[in-house]
């Protein structure tokens, strides 16, 4: 895949993490979303491994690309 910030062959691999969200606005304490907030991506902590999250790298700019269609978010359909 090429960086679409700078054209690059991106790298492929995977994001490890344990519990993480992305959303619209800091969390300072917790990575529990509250009732209004829209998110796109929500792990919890998983029982025996990591979650492992498939991605791209760029080399150059350090920006990563991730699919995260397979998990849990609240954004719906546009």
């Amino acid at each position: 895949m090429k960086c679409p910030f700078c054209n690059i062959d991106m790298l492929h691999g995977y994001l490890h993490c344990d519990t993480a969200i992305w959303s619209e606005r800091k969390h300072r304490i917790s990575t529990k979303p509250d009732s209004k907030e829209k998110y796109a991506l929500h792990l919890e902590a998983p029982m025996m491994y990591l979650n492992q999250i498939e991605s791209d790298c760029c080399p150059k700019c350090k920006r990563f690309i991730m699919d995260t269609s397979d998990y849990e978010n609240n954004l719906g359909e546009i």
